[in-house]
Parts: C-alpha cells; structure tokens; sequence
C-alpha cells in the first residue's frame, strides 16, 4: 500500500429500505426480549461478501469486475429468526435462499478471489443480523410475518464509525437486470 492509499474494510450487501428497516424494528421491540441492545437498525443488511480490509486500487477493480455482472432481479423472503450460540448472534434469514441470492454470492467471491481477497467463511449463510454477542438466546413470543425484499441492485459497503458508532457508508451500487 503508498503513502496516500489506505485500506478500507469493504463488504457487498444487499440494502434494506427504510420500511423494511421500521418493519423489522417493529417486531423487534414488540415480540422478541435480547439481553442486550440490537445493532442499530441504520446497519441492518443482508450481506453477500464480507471483503475486508481493501486498498483503493484493489476496491476500484473490484467494483469494474461487480458492474460486468449479470445479475437478474429477484426476491428474497427473510421468514425465519435464528440463534447461533458460538458468536451470540440473533437473525432473520430466508428458510429457503433464492437461487439467484447464491449464484450472485459465489460470483462475488469468485470475483475477490480473482483479485486475492478470499472468504473466511467456509460457507455463505444469508442472513440479517439483529444482534451480536447474546450470551443467552433471545426469547421470541411471535415470529415476524414474512418480509419480502425485492432485490433491483446490490451495493459495496465501507464498514467505518461515526459520532454514534459503525456505520455502514456505500460505496458503489450495482444494478440488477
């Protein structure tokens, strides 16, 4: 890396709307009881590729290679809620992945890949996070009714911090087909 170029800690995700976001945030606070406070709805996604630290140079191939993808539109349902005790971490994910959301996953990393940037996850999990860290399991009396999320693009992210903490900033958005 120069003098002038500093690596950033990039991700492809798929953005949730503000609706979605007031949806989620909803049944949250009304259905489900967290030893601790969620993350900040601002962050919620639904992410593809977690990249890592990237310089400018290696970022911007990356986002030439993300726009000469193909990508349709598609959907995808978030209609279940997990814990995974080993991290803490509480949920929502689709019960059953779209085919498109897992082609466009495996594109993604093959694409870092390409560009020496490889997944640490052995396999892709979509899944929203609400919460981290949990020691214990969330209680949840009423699971969220379904929440489809119609997918016209996805994003690159830059995970940095602001006055209230992380946020998540976009860097490029890639439209789909």
């Amino acid at each position: 890396m120069g003098p002038c170029e500093q690596a950033r800690r990039l991700f492809f995700a798929l953005g949730l709307s503000a609706e979605q976001k007031q949806h989620i945030k909803q049944w949250l606070s009304r259905h489900a009881s967290l030893s601790k406070a969620p993350t900040q709805c601002r962050n919620w996604h639904l992410t593809l590729m977690f990249l890592g630290q990237v310089e400018q140079a290696q970022a911007q191939r990356l986002i030439n290679g993300a726009r000469k993808l193909v990508v349709p539109r598609f959907s995808v349902l978030l209609d279940e809620h997990d814990y995974w005790p080993h991290n803490g971490l509480f949920h929502l994910r689709p019960s059953a992945p779209e085919p498109h959301l897992l082609t466009l996953a495996a594109e993604l990393r093959a694409l870092a890949g390409q560009h020496q940037i490889h997944d640490q996850h052995s396999r892709y999990r979509p899944h929203v996070t609400l919460a981290r860290n949990l020691k214990i399991p969330p209680k949840v009396d009423r699971p969220m009714p379904p929440l489809q999320l119609d997918i016209d693009h996805f994003t690159l992210y830059h995970s940095t911090r602001d006055d209230q903490g992380l946020v998540y900033k976009p860097i490029a958005e890639f439209a789909c087909s």
